[in-house]
Parts: C-alpha cells; sequence; structure tokens
C-alpha cells in the first residue's frame, strides 16, 4: 500500500517537546524554512520512542536528527534543502516504509538524492565489510551537502555516547580512527567553503576519542583486577576447607 494515500498530515502542536526541540522549531520558522518545519514535523511523528525508534539512552530516536540539523544551523549552514535532508538522514534506512519516492514526492528532488546518498544497503555489514564502508564514505564524500550531514551526524554520535555499552564505544572509536578522521580532512581538502567545520569536527572527536580509549581501558584494568582478586578469594576458601 502507498504510504502517500493512507498517511494523516503530521501536527506536532500538542507533543511535549524538549527546549532543545522547541529552539529548533523557532529556528526554522524565523528562517520561513517549511520544507525543513514538516520534516520535522514527520520524524517527531515517525521516528518517537513511543514508535521503538530509540537511541541508546532510552530517549526519542528524533532528538538525534534535532541535533544533527542544529549542529548545521549552528555553524551557518543555511541551505534549507541540506537542513530538511539533516532532519530525513535516517528516515529511508530505519522507517519501514520510508522511501526514495516518499521524500522526493513530499519534499524534491534533491533532498531525496541527499538522504538516498546517505542511507546504508540494508544487506551489508559495514562493521565487517571494510571495503564497502569505504565506498559509502567515498560516495558521501562527492556531494558536499551529503559530506556535512554525515559529519554533524558523527559530530552528534560522539558528543552522546557516554552511556553507551563498550562493545559500541569501542566500535565507534576504530570506526572513527580509520574512515571518519580521513574523511574529515578529505573533505577539508576538496570543500574549502567549508573547510572550518570538517575541521572543527576533527579537533572535537579527537579528544572524545582519547577519552573513550582511556575509559575502555580502565574498564577492562578493573575487570582484570576483580577477576583476580575474586580468584584468590576462591583459592583462600578452597584451601581453608
Amino acid at each position: 500500500m502507498n504510504a502517500l494515500n493512507i498517511l494523516p498530515a503530521f501536527d506536532t502542536s500538542n507533543l511535549q517537546k524538549s527546549s532543545r526541540v522547541m529552539h529548533l522549531e523557532q529556528e526554522l520558522t524565523t528562517l520561513g524554512f517549511d520544507q525543513a518545519l514538516k520534516a520535522f514535523d514527520l520524524v517527531l511523528t515517525e521516528m518517537s520512542a513511543e514508535k521503538g525508534f530509540k537511541r541508546h539512552d532510552g530517549f526519542h530516536y528524533y532528538y538525534h536528527l534535532v541535533d544533527v540539523a542544529q549542529i548545521l544551523l549552528n555553524f551557518g549552514i543555511k541551505d534549507q534543502d541540506i537542513i530538511t535532508a539533516a532532519l530525513l538522514h535516517d528516515f529511508i534506512e530505519d522507517v519501514d516504509w520510508g522511501t526514495f519516492e516518499y521524500v522526493k514526492d513530499q519534499f524534491n528532488i534533491r533532498v531525496a538524492n541527499i538522504v538516498l546518498k546517505l542511507t546504508k544497503k540494508k544487506d551489508v555489514d559495514y562493521k565487517t565489510d571494510l571495503g564497502e564502508m569505504d565506498r559509502y564514505l567515498s560516495g558521501i564524500a562527492d556531494m558536499y551537502e551529503c559530506a556535512l550531514i554525515k559529519t554533524a551526524d558523527r559530530i552528534h554520535n560522539f558528543s552522546s555516547m557516554r552511556n553507551s555499552s563498550r562493545v559500541h564505544r569501542a566500535k565507534q572509536v576504530k570506526e572513527t580512527r580509520d574512515f571518519y578522521i580521513p574523511f574529515f580532512k578529505a573533505c577539508r581538502n576538496q570543500y574549502v567553503r567549508y573547510s572550518n567545520f570538517f575541521f572543527f569536527a576533527r579537533t572535537t572527536i579527537e579528544p572524545i576519542l582519547l577519552e573513550i580509549e582511556k575509559g575502555i581501558a580502565l574498564e577492562i584494568e578493573v575487570e582484570r583486577l576483580k577477576s583476580e582478586l575474586a580468584a584468590c578469594q576462591e583459592g583462600g576458601k578452597n584451601h581453608e576447607s
């Protein structure tokens, strides 16, 4: 069934919104970004915790989308199509009925092309298929709009990882060292007009990356010491018996 024919107009006026969500809504309204506001309403309705869309901290997934868009606006990116695509950058990938055609029909072809380029293939494990991951980022780097959104996405992911699992943090650290740091450098050289943003991404993420690595190493050492202590205690009990 075609989602275009069954979905009602999205109205978020009655939702209880956090201050950062309201701030973005106000900024989009002030800028007259009607298409971005439409995307804003769509993701708040469809990518909420109530519909199963949660981040690792348990909050609404749309907080991530709002924050990615806000990062771009804060850095002076006032292209409505880019901000709209930033709000929708996970829509095709994560929403069951989300399609390229829907985004094109509801917004425009440029927004749809940006979102599609950012969308990972469902049948590829990017964690293990490093060649596919490299191709994915290379394709994104070919479009400055996509490069800006992906960079803002990585900035936000790193700023919100404190409550995530060690496995997730370790994966993000390795992926960022292997792929994203070089990606930022390449984009900085390719898109001189936005070079400050890509430089900002690297200088913002690298200290967090180092902090995460130290934290993981400390967690592993604590677990090792606990294991040794438990073994000693068990050995003491056996000796007494």
